[in-house]
């Protein structure tokens, strides 16, 4: 384990610092590992563990940050309505007994997790789905489980929002996040990985991959407290940041801690990102099967940041 780079600000004492929190978030992972601290668009700090800011991991559910971001994008150049039913958009989805039920729920719903649906790609898998449009149309078929409107977690949510973006661009997933987010940002993004059974179904929900670099720069163009370049305009990222349903998830966005970002689990990947009060985006990508939950990680980097906001 090493420092791959450090602060130039502050000298020996904020290095060490540096050092000594990020190894800290590095002992909760196992595998190969990185965790940086980006502000104003440079890497302010990073370790890693056979692995440095480039190296690209299994982003798990940070995905659902890009797959939100691509909505409202869609929104903001006024080819969705984010108000209308996802039936609008997605008619041949849903059956006759669903499509007035999960398909009358606005986008905003599914940008939400406030639909009542739980998670069903277990089941995809299980069934023999081998696709997230196969996922997709399964996801389409099931009645909410939960009262909705209130805040339930579901990777069916975000799969159908793939889906919806394929539908609207025209273009796959992929080529539609790297025009529309990836390119304007001028970093590579990554790819979504098909290689395993659990991956090909979850598409924008879960699958996609990246490093952290790229992955600190898509969150700080979502931050409406930074300058730099930005993937929404001012009046939509303000939108993005609003609470509609539920105060701890924001259209692809966790709260947490006093403080938002994302976090995933698949498989063995954990991951979390955080953006602090102070503009720097903290980010920890793994491979491995700990910790059990990747709250841990986000805690850890939050932590972080409440440490160097108090000095």
């Amino acid at each position: 384990m090493c420092a791959l780079a450090v602060l130039a600000q502050g000298g020996v004492a904020v290095e060490a610092e540096a050092g000594t929190d990020f190894s800290a978030v590095l002992s909760l992972t196992s595998g190969r590992s990185v965790v940086i601290e980006m502000k104003n668009g440079k890497i302010q700090s990073e370790l890693g563990r056979k692995a440095d800011a480039s190296t690209y991991f299994s982003l798990a559910s940070v995905s659902k940050t890009l797959t939100a971001a691509l909505v409202l994008k869609l929104a903001e150049q006024k080819k969705i309505n984010l108000d209308s039913p996802m039936r609008t958009y997605l008619p041949e989805v849903f059956t006759t007994s669903t499509i007035d039920v999960l398909g009358s729920q606005s986008v905003w719903a599914f940008l939400n997790h406030a639909t009542g649906t739980a998670s069903h790609n277990f089941k995809a898998v299980t069934t023999g789905k081998t696709s997230y449009k196969q996922y997709a149309e399964l996801a389409g078929t099931l009645f909410p489980s939960a009262p909705v409107g209130k805040y339930l977690y579901s990777n069916d949510n975000y799969v159908l929002l793939t889906l919806l973006v394929e539908k609207v661009t025209k273009l796959s997933f992929e080529s539609a996040a790297w025009r529309m987010v990836w390119q304007p940002l001028g970093v590579p993004g990554g790819y979504l990985n098909t290689t395993t059974r659990a991956t090909q179904v979850l598409g924008g929900s879960g699958a996609w991959m990246s490093s952290a670099r790229d992955i600190a720069v898509l969150f700080d163009a979502l931050n409406p407290q930074t300058s730099g370049k930005k993937v929404l305009s001012a009046t939509w990222l303000q939108k993005m940041h609003e609470s509609r349903y539920s105060s701890e998830y924001r259209n692809g966005l966790r709260y947490l801690k006093g403080r938002w970002g994302h976090t995933g689990s698949l498989s063995r990947a954990r991951t979390a990102v955080v953006v602090g009060n102070g503009g720097s985006v903290y980010v920890v990508l793994s491979e491995g099967a700990t910790p059990q939950s990747s709250d841990k990680l986000f805690n850890s980097l939050a932590a972080i940041d409440s440490r160097r906001k108090e000095k």
